[in-house]
């Protein structure tokens, strides 16, 4: 009997895999061998498994000084968000444990700058598990909760873009301030780019209208990177493709590589300047935890060092032209009905549950998760263009011995 909860499923159906080592963009475990790890665990060990520098770096500070209250001075904080401030272009950091953790700060520190409440996020976004950003979040997992949270306030966001709508979610966007009162609203919350809830690409003018919205009536712009951040799209963070510049940044998951609990808040000059003789009404038990710092120094210096952002950009690049070629095979017969993404976060839609394709990979040496009828592809960002070829072909494999299997 397991004493452990497993996340997101009635235990019964848990089916965990024992996992005993790990290197690169593979994980080893005892049921299946070596497996391609295309989620990255929870999409965050972007510098790859059993990384020598971030472990040196954290090793070090264990030695140095494991744990220190909230409001000591250290060094490691020191040098870590000054690297964060210089990295963003932002001013200043509040450090957490973890994503949801900073997003609901990040709500927090919106509402007593502005002195205003709403907080308006897209449709299909996904912002965090906790009560608070569950409420705010478009994901479906807020189903059971629903009745408890306030109602949510939600730009519709149609993927694809209805044929002769261009701009349907810029007009969506207007319509709900206005509808709410602009004066009312203290921030507006955009994912870098979409996570598991679809991966769609947003309208090109979508994230600078929304900008235009914000300066226009003194709403904050929080640009949420926790999934999308350090190096994942290709870029340091994903909303430097659309070229807009945030009021707030929320990061995680990269921050560490996952080797260490830690997100972040990154605020700007004028939000910070508001806190100087305004009380910040906002504290974590682990407040910027000294080991968790210094594993967050460590996986920026391993995303510059080896260029990690150029790598998933280039990486990416060879699985985006592997699976539009497999959306035109006539030998799939269509099971591919898009695949979209940007650098290393990708997605396949099929025509059929992703479900018995992603358990073909697993017997085939790849772990890759799913919902519904999307297939995801997310792997460390230290993933080689060679070792891409291998996986897309696992992967092409898998989806042809589904092609005569009955759709569930």
């Amino acid at each position: 009997m397991s004493h452990i909860f497993y996340t997101w499923t009635a235990q019964r159906h848990a089916h965990p895999l024992t996992v005993d080592a790990a290197e690169g963009a593979r994980f080893h475990t005892r049921e299946h061998g070596w497996l391609w790890d295309l989620e990255s665990q929870t999409y965050n060990v972007n510098a790859g498994h059993g990384n020598r520098h971030i472990q040196e770096r954290m090793i070090a500070q264990i030695r140095e000084l494991p744990v220190a209250g909230p409001n000591m001075r250290l060094e490691v904080r020191e040098q870590l968000t000054a690297a964060l401030a210089e990295r963003t272009g932002l001013e200043r950091a509040f450090l957490a444990s973890g994503g949801a953790e900073a997003v609901e700060n990040a709500i927090k520190i919106a509402r007593l700058f502005t002195g205003r409440s709403k907080i308006v996020t897209r449709r299909r976004s996904y912002h965090g598990a906790t009560l608070a950003t569950l409420g705010i979040g478009g994901d479906p997992r807020r189903a059971p909760f629903a009745a408890d949270l306030p109602p949510a306030i939600h730009i519709d966001d149609p993927y694809p873009v209805p044929a002769g709508e261009p701009s349907a979610w810029v007009q969506s966007l207007h319509e709900v301030v206005e509808r709410e009162g602009p004066e009312t609203i203290a921030a507006i919350v955009l994912e870098g780019f979409t996570g598991t809830n679809g991966m769609q690409h947003p309208p090109p003018d979508f994230w600078p209208a929304v900008r235009a919205v914000c300066d226009r009536h003194g709403i904050l712009l929080v640009d949420d990177e926790i999934f999308s951040g350090f190096g994942r799209t290709g870029r340091w963070f994903a909303r430097e493709h659309w070229g807009v510049e945030p009021d707030l940044m929320v990061l995680g998951k990269g921050l560490t590589s996952g080797y260490a609990p830690l997100s972040a808040v990154m605020v700007s000059a004028a939000v910070a300047a508001h806190f100087d003789d305004h009380k910040l009404w906002c504290g974590v038990t682990h407040y910027a935890h000294p080991v968790g710092c210094a594993a967050a120094l460590g996986a920026l210096e391993v995303y510059a060092e080896e260029r990690l952002p150029e790598r998933a950009d280039q990486v990416g690049g060879v699985f985006a032209q592997r699976f539009q070629d497999m959306s035109q095979k006539p030998d799939l017969h269509g099971a591919v009905r898009d695949a979209r993404g940007l650098g290393l976060m990708r997605c396949l839609e099929l025509d059929r549950p992703a479900a018995p394709i992603a358990a073909r990979l697993l017997e085939r040496g790849a772990y890759a998760p799913y919902r519904d009828n999307l297939l995801f592809i997310c792997p460390p960002l230290c993933i080689t263009a060679e070792q891409a070829h291998v996986v897309a072909d696992l992967i092409a494999d898998a989806v042809a011995e589904n092609i005569s299997s009955p759709r569930a």
